[in-house]
C-alpha cells in the first residue's frame, strides 16, 4: 500500500483518495466556474464546486 499524506480526503466508504478520481460522471458550468459529479472507486457518488479565478467577479474590479 502506498503511503498517502495525513490530511488527504479519502472516502468515507473505502478510503479511496479523493483526488484521484475515479469517473467523472458529468461537468456543469456555472457563473463561478463549474459543478463536476465524480464517482469513487466503490460507486460513491460526489458533488465537487470547481471555482476558476475572476469567474463570477464584475469587469474591473
Amino acid at each position: 500500500m502506498e503511503a498517502h499524506a495525513e490530511h488527504e480526503a479519502r472516502c468515507p466508504d473505502c478510503g479511496w483518495p479523493e483526488a484521484d478520481v475515479y469517473q467523472v460522471v458529468s461537468r456543469h458550468p456555472t457563473s463561478t466556474g463549474m459543478l463536476l459529479y465524480t464517482r469513487c472507486a466503490c460507486g460513491r457518488l460526489q458533488v465537487r464546486a470547481l471555482r476558476v479565478p475572476g469567474v463570477g467577479r464584475p469587469c474591473g474590479t
